[in-house]
């Protein structure tokens, strides 16, 4: 093996570690929602390519009302799914669609869209 041939290796290895990194481990920036003068906490996301904000940190045993607006017509994001609480809402492009429940368990909980490749994370923190 020359150098030639061995640099290409390593800084196909060196590319291949940072895409990993940027995709599944690099940290994602968190969104904390105020408590509005409802006493619910009031977040709105944008639903384009993936979820605006998409990490949304709550407090526990207070109404959550999430507002998405999706702006793309893509048949995968169509919906979005919160399992853990058994909610869900159909998002028509350009409407404003409002889910509202109150999170009664602490934790870390995923958001979905129907085919499972949109995701976020709810976090839920003791109040």
């Amino acid at each position: 093996m020359n150098a030639l041939q061995f640099s290409v290796i390593f800084s196909d290895i060196v590319l291949t570690i940072l895409i990993a990194w940027y995709f599944w481990f690099a940290p994602k920036a968190q969104t904390r929602v105020a408590v509005s003068a409802s006493g619910a906490q009031e977040v709105a996301i944008t639903v384009k390519g993936g979820y605006t904000p998409d990490v949304i940190i709550v407090q526990k045993g207070r109404p959550v009302r999430l507002t998405f607006t999706r702006q793309e017509s893509s048949a995968c994001s169509e919906k979005v799914l919160f399992p853990d609480f058994n909610q869900n809402a159909s998002l028509p492009e350009g409407e404003q669609v409002t889910l509202e429940f109150t999170p009664e368990k602490s934790g870390e909980f995923g958001f979905q869209c129907q085919m499972g490749m949109l995701r976020g994370k709810l976090i839920v923190e003791e109040g």
